[in-house]
């Protein structure tokens, strides 16, 4: 010992290499360490990624056709959706039919892609324990997440989520060998300054490597965010426009029917209250409401059917004009249910249709043009049932003045449980100040018309 200790060069020497071996060790563990958290969080962003990715894309995509026609336009704007989906590092999306069939790849011209069946294989839960369930059984109630076992391609995690009504569905994956390059890019180098950094990189290394983390996780975020908004936005300027053209057209027939088209948008507004109000009282989905305040005011298109002799006639109709007033349900619902097949079946537009046939039907059953009676008329029709006579009693027509509110609204009560449902009555007793006010501020100028 004393020998040793009369060497300083072999004792410094040998400190220093006690120290390297010890600092070297406890930075690779301190590495090993940080590694796995850096796994973690990065497999954690991939998974989340993938899941607000597939849902991103299946609104953008809507309901896809049962059957698979590349020459359909809704499946044809699908395969554009999953070809636009870059991830790199070998991830992508794809479109599987209801036997796991590959019918929609960015790669879908490749033959080994094309007619590819990968609905059988086993998934996994993203913690790594058995699902026991196969990728075809995913995804129907929502997006569902895990890892499958792709054979030559190795393991994937997966985003799902069902597109049509026969269980084709969205597949959005990423290669778990990806993990390894995503986190070797935030810690290449690290561990090379560690060891040339010594001590010093003790102090600082937690900072580091908190920022590296903090910075990745952060670009990652704001890459979500921005997928996000630019998918809302999209989605946001498709709706407006959608709302726009229905108002539009709601309010030609108003035009040609000599009213300044404010009707329309009174039905609207009353619908959108009796709606809030029955939302309150029934818990109904807020965008059924939404639905319904654009969906009323198409109620009367099919008028643009009838001949302007009856439609502006100033006096009592005979029974063959009578006969052509009452066939407008039919004719506007017949023009929607068009509409509705080239929308690609859109929510909106199908309530639309139910509304248009069915807001002259009667609770008693004694309305047209089917005859329903009661629960059997769509609930959205037996609203605007109601606000739809609410406003034509007081509005002026060529055949009628206006009538005071308190007998407008006398009849309306008056005619719970025969004309109209007691349960929509009830709510628009309880609405009648917000009705008010809706139809002052949206009166109409002094022109007049039969548009009831």
């Amino acid at each position: 010992m004393k020998q040793f200790l009369r060497r300083p060069a072999v004792a410094i020497g040998t400190v220093i290499a006690v120290q390297s071996v010890v600092l070297t060790l406890g930075w690779f563990a301190v590495y090993n360490a940080t590694f796995e958290r850096i796994a973690v969080g990065v497999s954690e962003i991939i998974i989340e990624n993938n899941r607000l990715v597939a849902q991103s894309l299946s609104e953008t995509i809507g309901t896809l056709p049962n059957d698979f026609n590349p020459d359909d336009p809704a499946w044809s704007r699908a395969q554009q959706a999953v070809s636009g989906v870059d991830f790199g590092a070998g991830g992508f999306a794809c479109i599987l039919d209801e036997h796991g069939e590959v019918v929609c790849h960015p790669d879908i011209e490749n033959p080994l892609v094309r007619g590819m069946n990968i609905g059988d294989k086993k998934t996994a839960s993203v913690d790594g324990t058995e699902d026991q369930r196969i990728l075809r059984e995913l995804g129907a109630s929502g997006v569902e997440s895990g890892i499958v076992d792709l054979g030559a391609d190795g393991l994937h995690y997966i985003a799902t989520k069902v597109v049509s009504e026969d269980g084709s569905r969205l597949l959005v994956h990423q290669p778990v060998s990806g993990l390894s390059s995503a986190v070797d890019s935030v810690t290449g180098g690290l561990l090379a300054q560690m060891v040339a950094t010594g001590v010093l990189v003790v102090s600082v290394s937690g900072v580091a490597i908190g920022w590296l983390m903090h910075r990745n996780t952060r670009d990652m975020a704001a890459w979500n965010r921005d997928l996000e908004h630019r998918v809302r936005a999209r989605t946001e300027d498709v709706r407006r426009s959608r709302e726009a053209i229905v108002l539009a057209l709601a309010k030609i027939t108003e035009y040609r029917d000599n009213e300044t088209g404010m009707h329309v948008e009174r039905i609207g507004e009353y619908s959108r209250v009796l709606g809030e109000e029955l939302r309150r009282r029934r818990g109904l989905d807020a965008e059924w409401v939404d639905q319904l305040h654009i969906a009323s005011t198409l109620h009367d298109i099919g008028k643009v059917a009838v001949p302007d002799g009856v439609l502006k006639k100033p006096g009592k109709l005979t029974e063959d004009e009578f006969e052509q007033i009452q066939r407008h349900p039919s004719v506007g619902a017949d023009t929607l249910i068009a509409v509705h097949r080239e929308l690609e079946h859109d929510p909106m537009v199908a309530m639309a249709v139910e509304i248009c046939l069915y807001h002259h039907e009667r609770w008693d059953g004694g309305g047209y043009p089917v005859g329903l009676s009661g629960e059997d008329i769509p609930l959205s029709a037996r609203i605007v049932a109601v606000v739809d006579v609410f406003d034509a009693l007081l509005s002026p027509r060529v055949y009628k003045p206006a009538m005071p509110r308190e007998k407008a609204v006398g009849i309306i009560r008056e005619s719970a449980g025969s004309h109209f449902d007691p349960d929509v009555v009830d709510a628009f007793m309880a609405c009648l100040p917000e009705l008010f006010r809706i139809r002052e501020e949206r009166e109409d100028a002094p022109a007049v018309s039969r548009a009831a």
